[in-house]
């Protein structure tokens, strides 16, 4: 199943805006996910470094060296309360050496019901040269009294350097994968399985072993 939902992501470009939409099903109540979800905004909001630690699980180099071409390495982070938004510090590795620096993101969240469905909306305010916009929504929302959704809806249109690189495949192996792991995370934790950077390591190592056996 893990395995699957690498591939069902849907990712448009138009005018360098690349739009991604996933949705998978969480085999627990809504009001579970959204138990993590309030956990996520907290550490957010008051320990980016738990935050890292707990749902970017397994979002850092890919066992696949191919993949490698674009990623981001998280360095620090923060909460500025007065004026509500978080920021943390990456570096930018491209082809797995280091591209850019000490790159600083500032991201607000705002929290929201529509009807049965909740949406969390994160707005990238600044990402310096990296980002020129960036937002999107995750959501959740009850199928039933023991099943819910958990998806997201995510907006991003790289600064102009970036974007001479980034194709639509180097998108693909690189921001995708990461989008669609992070709702893993979420959903996975929503079914009290207590994913790390090891448990994702021995997937990923298994799936790639299989690649080479098929191939």
């Amino acid at each position: 199943m893990v395995f699957a939902i690498l591939f069902s992501v849907l990712t448009t470009l138009s005018d360098g805006m690349f739009h991604t939409r996933y949705e998978t099903e969480v085999d627990t109540c809504a009001e579970a996910c959204n138990v993590v979800i309030d956990s996520m905004i907290y550490y957010l909001q008051t320990d980016p470094e738990m935050l890292s630690e707990q749902f970017f699980a397994g979002l850092g180099k890919q066992e696949d060296t191919k993949k490698n071409a674009f990623y981001l390495i998280w360095k620090e982070s923060g909460y500025v309360p007065e004026k509500q938004y978080s920021r943390l510090v990456l570096d930018v590795l491209v082809n797995e050496k280091p591209f850019l620096k000490d790159v600083v993101i500032e991201a607000q969240v705002t929290d929201s019901m529509s009807g049965e469905r909740r949406d969390i909306r994160v707005d990238i305010n600044y990402a310096g040269t990296l980002l020129k916009e960036a937002y999107g929504t995750f959501h959740v929302q009850p199928m039933s009294e023991n099943t819910a959704k958990i998806g997201m809806d995510v907006h991003v249109r790289f600064g102009w350097f970036f974007r001479i690189f980034i194709s639509r495949k180097v998108y693909s192996d690189t921001i995708d994968w990461r989008l669609v792991r992070f709702v893993m995370n979420l959903k996975l934790r929503s079914e009290g399985v207590m994913v790390d950077d090891a448990y994702w390591h021995m997937i990923d190592s298994a799936k790639v072993a299989e690649s080479l056996t098929n191939h």
